[in-house]
């Protein structure tokens, strides 16, 4: 179909669809990474980078797509906020009572790893039921007053309840006190969580100042820098609960590229016409690796150039940056320029509904843990990724369904939002 006879999205009413094709493609990504890990045999080029090591992996792409699709989120939620007519005092308590719900969600996660398995509860029961509250409190409920809203509402006390029990029953690994729960670290959520915030700060202020976000761009990968050289030891303070370099300082910085990008999305960009969009990505993409290769050529230098998930560096944020603008724009020119969209709507609806896809996983495995319990200790599922054929199968089976199944819950109106 020819350009000309497929109009701009006038409105924010309309999503531009990529953007929740590029969040489901990485949803599904992501429960395959994530499975394929317990798999017997996997080879190194399925595994994250060592920690220290130069390189990247497809794996090592997943987590931060995730920041980079907060950021391309974060223009059209602010923008429809402030068009509905809500004050900068009531953005800012959504984003902090968003914040705080990724950070209370990640803790929860992380501490699942390492319950005791003594405790009051059967640690699967604990890991079910901390699900069972997370979904009970962060369901949406419909718009429509009636008795299905008020009945979800109501649920969420109940569920806050029950999560607030269930960090008192809480016993942890090697833990002692009368509340055992920990933030050794925020876990992946509470890393989204964290770099939302960050950029929120700099991205409210600056959200009509292109070049003032390119400086704060710059202005975080600076504080990964200082802080990796002992440069900001007046922030020791917050060190024990939060890491600077990578969760204030380049994390952020993947959400802020992102944010550049949907700037040039929005009905008041200075870019017009999808050709003059995909040209505007096209070589914003290159600049972005650009960086990234420059950067990395310091790598003899120190450590902090290297490419490197782990260490957060800034060459494996750029190029990882670059490598999600490139994606998009070919999704774009497929789905929303070309209009081919059923290939992708299994994707596109999970990642409509991404929370919940990325607490399925653990549901179910603790629902195959218990039964294997209940079955004097198989575990079926587990005993498929003995063998790296089979458990790759189960991996890219398990993905699929899991990805499907959020669709049809969020089609269906279990859909979690912070």
């Amino acid at each position: 179909m020819p350009e000309r006879a497929i109009p701009l999205r006038p409105t924010l009413d309309q999503r531009i669809e990529s953007i929740d094709a590029l969040r489901g493609i990485a949803i599904l990504l992501m429960l395959f990474v994530n499975d394929i890990a317990g798999v017997n045999c996997v080879p190194d080029w399925m595994k994250h980078t060592p920690r220290g090591m130069d390189g990247l992996t497809f794996v090592d792409l997943v987590f931060p797509a995730f920041l980079f699709i907060v950021g391309m989120s974060l223009p059209f939620a602010i923008r429809r906020r402030l068009e509905r007519g809500d004050t900068l005092v009531q953005i800012w308590k959504h984003i902090l009572i968003r914040t705080l719900g990724l950070l209370v969600i990640g803790v929860f996660m992380v501490n699942s790893d390492s319950i005791c398995d003594k405790g009051f509860l059967n640690p699967h029961l604990w890991t079910l039921c901390m699900y069972a509250g997370v979904i009970l409190v962060w369901n949406v409920p419909p718009k429509r007053e009636g008795k299905k809203r008020n009945t979800i509402l109501k649920l969420r006390i109940v569920g806050l309840f029950l999560l607030a029990v269930l960090a008192i029953l809480y016993q942890g690994k090697g833990v002692s006190g009368f509340f055992q729960m920990r933030t050794e670290w925020w876990g992946i959520l509470g890393l989204i969580g964290w770099a939302y915030l960050v950029s929120s700060l700099f991205y409210i202020p600056l959200r009509r100042q292109i070049a003032g976000l390119v400086g704060a761009m710059a202005i975080l990968y600076c504080i990964y820098m200082a802080d990796v050289v002992g440069g900001l030891a007046f922030l020791a303070w917050i060190k024990p609960f939060v890491n600077v370099s990578y969760m204030l300082g380049s994390h952020s910085a993947i959400v802020i590229s992102g944010v550049l990008l949907s700037m040039m999305l929005t009905p008041d960009s200075p870019v017009k016409g999808h050709k003059a969009r995909i040209r505007w990505a096209t070589v914003y993409g290159l600049g972005l690796a650009l960086a990234g290769f420059l950067l990395h050529s310091l790598h003899d230098i120190h450590e902090m150039f290297i490419v490197n998930k782990i260490l957060g560096t800034p060459p494996w944020c750029l190029l990882c940056s670059a490598i999600f603008v490139w994606i998009w724009v070919a999704l774009y020119w497929l789905i929303d320029v070309r209009g081919w969209k059923k290939w992708v709507a299994i994707a596109k609806s999970a990642g409509a509904n991404a929370l919940f896809a990325f607490i399925l996983a653990p549901i179910f495995y603790a629902v195959f843990a218990l039964l294997a319990q209940v079955f004097g200790g198989f575990d079926f599922f587990a005993e498929l990724g003995n063998n790296f054929a089979v458990g790759f199968l189960r991996a890219f089976v398990f993905a699929f369904v899991l990805t499907w199944l959020t669709g049809i819950l969020r089609r269906a109106g279990v859909w979690l939002k912070l």
